[in-house]
């Protein structure tokens, strides 16, 4: 529940000169300077051409994937008060669909189409129906600066209630009152909860926040009557109710005090919060009225407690023994009713989908990289679990594949690596591609996805490397990597692709893919040994750290100091520059690179991959290639529409140097 901009906002360069270079030239905030739009046109052009080479790789990936179409068994819809809802894409369209059971007949509730139609870049945030009002969040550049339109579902009439706003929606049980949250227009830091009446569009501020490097967020609790506001920094929490029904919004549920999170939520008369108040994150229990009463532990539990969901028939706790996800049900009493492990080793499993408070139901999403996706149902009265559905690609057999998981020894730790190969193509000289990410605690999960299958088909062995700085093994794992201790991600990287050279005694070719904070991981890797990469996709990359951390004019940048490092720290400076991407080319024999950018990206701006690509060209000993795309339609997030299209792109780039290789061989 912890809510975080990654990537900053609009990051600036500084004028500190610490990333100071000949490139400097390729940033323009206003988008607009010929001489850059000029070059990002040549660079595409070059890119282009050089993709025709490969064209026909592009295309049979692509008929592949649409040839691998699955048997998809039926998506469990969210359950409303009483009501099942999904919002579904339909030959590229959106539609919001709401029937009364699984089998009982669809209602199209609106359909998005003509507001997609409209905008080559469409993204739709969240949406929330109460009674005929439809409220939803859409952004139609890729700024991600959305804006909330409210309808009246009966006359069909729209009507926009503000700008710049964060994706997220509440709505009031009578659908007359929206709250949304604002953000500043220079920074984009969600810094205000806005409360707006849908008939008169009267605007009320519920909180402002002033401190630059807090964030404002908040959810729905499982009591239907209340929402969660939240504040946030990278450490601490504070967080406060508002009823729904009258608008009014409580004290402080607790103090900020620095270093101690907690997440809300209400059911029964009582608050419930997962908090590290006393080290570990821990389930505790607290009166709602009066307000304020002393927190007690709810349960003792054996390991950290990942999350927490409140419904009727008793508390839900999803924890990680051994690294496996393992979902707990306790009465509301505190006692324990059934331990459900939900994964194994080499598969992956979470919940997803979830009903309110009165289903009782809980949906499990469970797969591995060769293994179909399942949905399963758990009730969480009866205790029954029971399979939902199951999805099938016809001529597709898993028992050809191999999924699982391996350790890589690195600096006394060990490094879990998911990956996957077919049997029947595993030979000494197989390939490998490698994927990174290791920031914000997140976890890449091991998906199966028909585009990984293509590549496995084709002989290659695809990994994920789970380096600290994810989240992998906890919140522990996570400090590991992040601010001072970044360079143990790159390390652990390194070591993960060194190793998976010589995996099951093979002599291997390693490619990379690094998207995002990724793109800090994979091109840090790249300057350690640019020689150890065969080739690298890096997807909007955050390369230029120091440059964009040192400007303290920005609120988001504070706030990431915990991430990355504080570069008004001579000593976290330091370390800062020894893993910074961009400070760190130097002159050597660089892998071919392809980097994707997108022009309005606000969280990672195109001049960062534009620059290190340009800087990378001009220092290293190789002919690359080395190619820029810039997407002039699109943010950090491409429009869907496009999407698998630009991926076939980058696996096509991969897979025509693994076949020159060969040639050359």
């Amino acid at each position: 529940m912890k809510f975080t901009h990654v990537f900053l906002g609009l990051i600036i360069t500084s004028s500190s000169g610490f990333a100071a270079d000949d490139f400097n030239w390729l940033r323009d905030d206003a988008r607009k300077d010929e001489r850059v739009l000029t070059y990002l046109t040549e660079q595409n052009h070059k890119t282009e051409q050089h993709q025709k080479s490969y064209q026909t790789l592009t295309k049979n990936l692509l008929t592949q994937w649409d040839t691998m179409v699955a048997d998809k068994g039926d998506k469990p819809w969210s359950i409303v008060s009483g009501r099942e809802w999904t919002l579904t894409r339909r030959d590229g369209r959106y539609l919001l669909l709401s029937r009364a059971s699984q089998h009982a007949p669809e209602n199209v509730v609106f359909d998005f189409d003509e507001r997609q139609s409209a905008h080559q870049y469409y993204q739709l945030g969240q949406w929330q129906v109460n009674g005929d009002t439809l409220l939803f969040t859409e952004d139609i550049d890729g700024s991600e600066q959305y804006r909330a339109v409210v309808v009246d579902l009966l006359s069909g009439q729209s009507t926009e209630l503000a700008t710049h706003v964060d994706s997220g929606v509440l709505l009031s049980p009578n659908g007359k009152v929206a709250f949304l949250v604002a953000k500043e227009k220079r920074t984009q830091r969600p810094h205000q909860i806005l409360r707006i009446s849908t008939e008169s569009l009267a605007k009320t501020v519920l909180w402002n926040e002033p401190k630059s490097d807090w964030l404002l967020s908040f959810y729905r609790a499982a009591d239907s009557r209340y929402a969660v506001l939240q504040s946030n920094n990278e450490s601490t929490t504070e967080q406060k109710l508002v009823d729904l029904e009258t608008g009014t919004v409580s004290d402080s549920l607790r103090k900020p005090e620095v270093g101690v999170e907690y997440y809300a939520d209400v059911a029964k008369g009582y608050i419930y919060l997962k908090s590290n108040l006393e080290g570990k994150f821990a389930l505790y229990q607290a009166e709602l009225a009066p307000l304020g009463a002393t927190w007690q532990r709810f349960t003792n539990p054996r390991e950290p407690l990942e999350q927490f969901y409140l419904y009727d028939a008793g508390v839900v706790a999803l924890s990680k023994p051994n690294n496996l996800s393992t979902l707990t049900v306790y009465s509301y009493q505190g006692q324990e009713k059934v331990i459900l492990p939900l994964e194994h080793d080499g598969n992956v499993a979470w919940l997803s989908t979830l009903g309110d408070f009165e289903s009782n139901k809980i949906r499990i999403r469970s797969m591995s990289m060769t293994t179909p996706p399942q949905w399963e149902e758990f009730d969480v009265k009866t205790l029954n679990k029971s399979l939902y559905s199951q999805d099938a690609y016809q001529d597709f057999d898993s028992q050809r594949y191999v999924s699982q998981r391996i350790f890589i020894k690195h600096d006394g730790v060990s490094v879990p690596v998911s990956l996957a190969y077919r049997k029947d193509k595993l030979h000494p000289q197989s390939p490998v591609m490698i994927y990174g990410y290791g920031a914000y605690g997140f976890t890449m999960k091991p998906y199966f996805m028909p585009q990984v299958i293509s590549l496995l088909d084709q002989g290659v062995i695809y990994a994920i490397a789970h380096v600290r700085g994810g989240g992998y093994f906890g919140d522990e794992w996570h400090e590991q990597g992040r601010g001072v201790r970044k360079a143990n991600s790159i390390g652990d990287f390194v070591a993960a692709a060194k190793a998976l050279q010589t995996f099951e005694r093979g002599n291997r070719e390693v490619f990379a893919i690094g998207s995002s904070a990724g793109g800090t991981l994979v091109a840090g890797a790249v300057n350690q040994d640019p020689k150890l990469f065969s080739g690298v996709v890096l997807k909007v990359p955050f390369v230029d750290v120091v440059a964009s951390m040192s400007d303290t004019s920005l609120p988001l940048t504070t706030q990431q100091y915990g991430e990355w490092g504080n570069p008004t720290k001579p000593e976290q400076l330091a370390l800062m520059k020894a893993y910074d991407p961009i400070l760190n080319i130097h002159k050597n024999a660089y892998p071919p690179m392809l980097v994707q950018v997108g022009l309005i990206d606000q969280r990672v701006p195109y001049w960062e991959g534009a620059k290190y690509l340009a800087k990378v060209s001009a220092l290293s000993e190789r002919n690359g290639p080395y190619l820029l795309q810039t997407d002039f339609n699109s943010g950090h997030q491409m429009d869907p529409r496009q999407a698998q299209e630009q991926q076939a792109k980058e696996y096509a780039f991969l897979l025509s140097l693994i076949k020159t290789s060969k040639a050359e061989q």
